[in-house]
């Protein structure tokens, strides 16, 4: 027997507004039954893992040791990154390179830092 992921789970102040930042994201909506001031919010992807939100009292103090990573499967890197600085993101840092290799370190609302990488389309190696 092996494990499966159940969910990515996140430490935020308002889990529903740190949800909607993530359903904007990955393009699935925020659990049904889920509503503004929850302590626990969801959003629930077909084949998983769910991405869960809940509230904790303390700030983020320190950079992420676990991360998501990211891949754009319609737009190329630089436009996504674009999408999701217009929903909220902020660049965190831009590890692009002039080649078109490389990857750029975002954060949600919330301070976690998530990596956005080349489209298959954009692969060359």
């Amino acid at each position: 027997m092996t494990s499966i992921i159940r969910n990515v789970s996140f430490d935020c102040a308002d889990p529903y507004v740190l949800a909607i930042f993530w359903s904007e994201v990955i393009g699935h909506p925020i659990a049904a039954g889920c509503a503004p001031g929850d302590h626990e919010v969801a959003i629930e992807p077909p084949g998983g893992p769910r991405l869960y939100f809940q509230a904790v009292p303390e700030p983020k103090q320190v950079k992420n040791r676990v991360h998501i990573c990211l891949q754009s499967p319609d737009l190329g890197r630089d436009a996504e990154v674009d999408r999701l600085l217009a929903a909220g993101a902020t660049l965190f840092a831009d590890h692009r390179t002039p080649d078109g290799a490389g990857w750029v370190i975002l954060a949600d609302p919330a301070g976690n830092e998530f990596c956005l990488t080349r489209a298959e389309s954009e692969r060359h190696d």
